[in-house]
């Protein structure tokens, strides 16, 4: 049944949305197919827009994309309804694509939650961020291989997750992850076991000032470290599984950031 299925001409989940903001607020909202943008009332000082994919999840051959542009002093914070789950594919990959460009004096606190990876899933993952750079930029993306509660175990899997973060005229941050089988990732040169990875980023002016709070803030009861070099703080986390990993999170990031958390994180 599988083969049929793999050769048939499956419906395809195909999602895009678009968002801007000014110092004074939205500038500009479109969203087609199953991508939809959430603009909820903040109680923070930061404007919030939250990301749905009415799908309820993706597979191997859906296309989801989110553009955000912030304006010259623009300020907002982008997260998901729920955490995304990355399903069986019956041929090709999952593909989402995430941008922002970034304005003088923007600052952008990027934080979906997890995306969770099933078994004999496929993702092709891009985050692009372009930024002035007196812009800010903290983000953080969660992968998790399998939930442990729910006896999940990934036999075969692949992943292929790309951030690229231009400053100014030049790149300042490039990292991919890939795999191809779960197994790889299982020695201690890897994630040693481990089946929830965080990897946070903050580029910004003061990011290198902003060490020694942010290792003072790391939790004790998980695996996390934390470096700082040219203007950047990159910070990775890992647990056994999603729970411990998103309650680090959680109290890493209020802390870090001075504001609550977006309230879908804790529905």
């Amino acid at each position: 049944m599988l083969d049929q299925m793999a050769n048939s001409d499956l419906q395809r989940a195909v999602g895009s949305a678009e968002v801007g903001f000014t110092s004074d607020g939205l500038s500009h909202l479109y969203q087609s197919g199953c991508a939809k943008l959430l603009l909820p009332k903040s109680y923070s000082d930061r404007a919030e827009a939250v990301f749905v994919n009415t799908a309820g999840g993706a597979t191997g051959g859906d296309r989801l994309s989110l553009s955000v542009t912030l304006e010259e002093n623009a300020a907002l914070t982008t997260t998901t309804q729920a955490a995304e789950r990355i399903y069986l594919s019956a041929g090709g990959q999952a593909e989402i694509t995430n941008t922002a460009r970034l304005g003088a004096g923007a600052a952008l606190d990027w934080l979906p939650q997890e995306s969770i990876l099933f078994d004999g899933s496929a993702l092709d993952r891009r985050l692009n961020i372009e930024m002035h750079e007196t812009a800010t930029f903290l983000g953080a993306e969660t992968i998790v291989l399998g939930r442990r509660a729910m006896g999940e175990t990934l036999t075969r899997a692949t992943l292929t997750d790309r951030w690229r973060i231009t400053r100014g005229a030049r790149i300042a941050y490039a990292d991919t992850l890939r795999f191809t089988d779960p197994a790889d990732l299982t020695h201690r040169a890897t994630l040693d076991g481990n089946r929830a990875l965080t990897t946070l980023v903050y580029v910004a002016p003061d990011a290198e000032d902003r060490l020694t709070q942010a290792r003072r803030l790391l939790p004790s009861d998980i695996e996390a470290a934390a470096s700082a070099w040219n203007g950047m703080l990159i910070a990775r986390f890992l647990a056994p599984d999603a729970q411990p990993l998103r309650a680090a999170l959680i109290t890493f990031l209020t802390a870090f950031r001075g504001r609550r958390m977006p309230r879908v994180w804790h529905m």
